[in-house]
């Protein structure tokens, strides 16, 4: 308590105490008396009178009070809320104090990360140059080893032996090129927070000098509290100018990071080319074709209305089948990926843009077709261009209708066989299977199977035990012509195997009666 209030205090105590033996007196005296107003009795014009002096002598105090000391008349006036004020800059202060040890600690992290960065972009500009220097003299020796390509088979082992090391180097300037892409967007991310906390400081420094503005106004009465607020205030400035300085310095490293970044990709991207080039020209040269564009590694049927879990679960299980297919024919493929791959494919748009579609967008628009069709599908996992052995394989996956093609007991073909001893019975059935059964399934719409290129798709399987029991029939019809007919053993779709049930009737006995056999 201040000197003012205490005599406040005292001054209010004597003014009690004068007010009582006011009030005692003037009771005695109205009531010896015995005065009457307003038709009162004295008794009760004794007691207003009373009241009255006694009001009146404490509106009286406290009117001389107000007039005669300041500090009294702003506490009776403004007391409240001055009280109130204070609480709310007290709390107000201790959050900016809050907000600016945040902003120091997230200040001290950015540069932490920057510092990390810079220590990441160091090491892989050294890496670069060290595989730069490393694939320069990788070229010179594949130059080397193609003019001994033409003289020695000696010289070609060696060689082939240097273009493994070369599909060494290529995976590891594949891997430098994935962590650079990484470091590159990792970069791009912090430059982006950066940023955003840039404009958030703004932001706030903003408010700080707007809430600085209105502390210095309303606490203009209150010294030592105005003192203490504008010594936060100027401190927050200078720390607020400091932290824009250094985002400003942040920014300015981060552009020139950016361009570094841009540089080393772009070198990187052409030094992969030429690299790529020089693979291919050597895989062309010293590995034999193992795939042909054209030629069919795995097919899935899908029968209509399946869910979108059940389409994608059968495409990946197309893909594992023709990567399956596509390892016992000698691809290959990095560790823990498949043998087969969908390359990425460049489209151009209506608006004359071009975008990239990579295989996960591919399989997605492969899924939405699917789900838009309201019919029976088969996708068929076909080769996309020569493929050399040990690399893997670009495919496509086409997608045809899978309506029904053969009922089950439709006569598909029929021919005659000359049974006499001096012909070859087989060779008929093979070549009848192989042309006109062939045939005609492919004209009613069955997909034959393309397993090799510059080679008839086969429609169907012959097992040996069939052939054996074909041959048997024609024998059991000892005739010298025998009529053979092929009836589908089943309904047949377009995307499935032909499955066949044989007749052997002799031209002589039309009566004959037939045994089954399927193929």
């Amino acid at each position: 308590m201040t000197l003012t209030m205490l005599g406040f205090a005292l001054l209010m105590v004597l003014f009690g105490a004068l007010l009582a033996y006011i009030a005692d007196w003037l009771g005695r005296r109205l009531g010896k008396q015995r005065l009457s107003l307003f038709g009162f009795r004295p008794r009760h014009t004794a007691t207003l009178l009373t009241t009255l002096t006694g009001g009146l002598t404490v509106a009286l105090t406290i009117g001389v009070l107000t007039a005669v000391n300041e500090s009294f008349r702003i506490w009776i006036t403004r007391g409240d809320r001055i009280l109130y004020e204070l609480r709310q800059n007290e709390t107000r202060l201790k959050e900016l104090m809050q907000v600016n040890q945040q902003l120091g600690q997230e200040r001290k992290r950015l540069e932490d990360e920057r510092n990390r960065a810079a220590e990441a972009l160091e090491q892989l500009r050294q890496r670069y140059e060290a595989q730069l220097q490393q694939v320069k003299a990788l070229e010179q020796r594949l130059t080397d080893a193609q003019s001994q390509l033409q003289r020695t088979q000696s010289q070609l082992e060696s060689e082939q032996r240097r273009v493994a090391l070369l599909q060494k180097r290529r995976a590891e300037l594949e891997r430098l090129r994935t962590a650079l892409e990484r470091n590159l967007n990792t970069l791009r991310q912090q430059i982006a927070q950066l940023k955003s906390q840039q404009e958030q400081l703004v932001e706030q420094n903003r408010r700080l000098a707007e809430d600085s503005i209105t502390f210095a106004r309303e606490n203009a009465r209150l010294e030592e509290a105005n003192r203490t607020l504008q010594t936060q205030n100027a401190e927050l400035t200078a720390k607020n100018q400091q932290l824009q300085q250094e985002n400003k310095d942040l920014e300015a490293q981060n552009e020139i990071l950016l361009r570094r970044n841009t540089q080393y990709r772009v070198q990187l991207e052409q030094l992969q080319s030429s690299v790529e080039e020089l693979l291919q020209l050597a895989n062309l040269r010293l590995k034999p074709v193992a795939f042909q564009i054209g030629e069919e590694l795995a097919r899935v049927s899908l029968r209509a209305g399946l869910s979108e879990v059940r389409l994608r679960q059968a495409l990946q299980d197309l893909l594992t089948q023709a990567d399956r297919y596509a390892r016992e024919r000698g691809a290959q493929a990095p560790p823990g990926k498949r043998a087969v791959f969908i390359p990425e494919k460049r489209i151009r748009l209506t608006g004359g843009q071009e975008v990239a579609v990579d295989e996960a967008e591919s399989l997605e628009a492969i899924v939405n077709r699917l789900r838009e069709a309201n019919e029976p599908v088969v996708a068929i996992a076909r080769v996309l261009m020569n493929t050399a052995e040990g690399e893997p394989v670009p495919i496509e996956i086409q997608l045809y209708r899978n309506t029904l093609v053969f009922r089950a007991g439709t006569l598909i073909a029929e021919t005659t066989l000359d049974c006499r001893p001096e012909q070859d019975v087989l060779a008929q059935i093979l070549r009848f299977l192989r042309t006109e059964v062939r045939e005609r399934a492919i004209q009613a719409g069955l997909i034959p199977v393309q397993e090799r290129a510059h080679e008839p798709a086969p429609v169907g399987e012959t097992e040996p035990r069939l052939l054996t029991q074909i041959l048997q029939q024609v024998r059991e019809c000892r005739a010298s012509r025998v009529q053979l007919r092929a009836y589908a053993l089943k309904d047949t779709y377009a995307g499935d195997r032909l499955q066949l049930r044989f007749e052997a009737v002799a031209e002589s006995r039309a009566g004959h009666a037939p045994s089954p056999a399927n193929r």
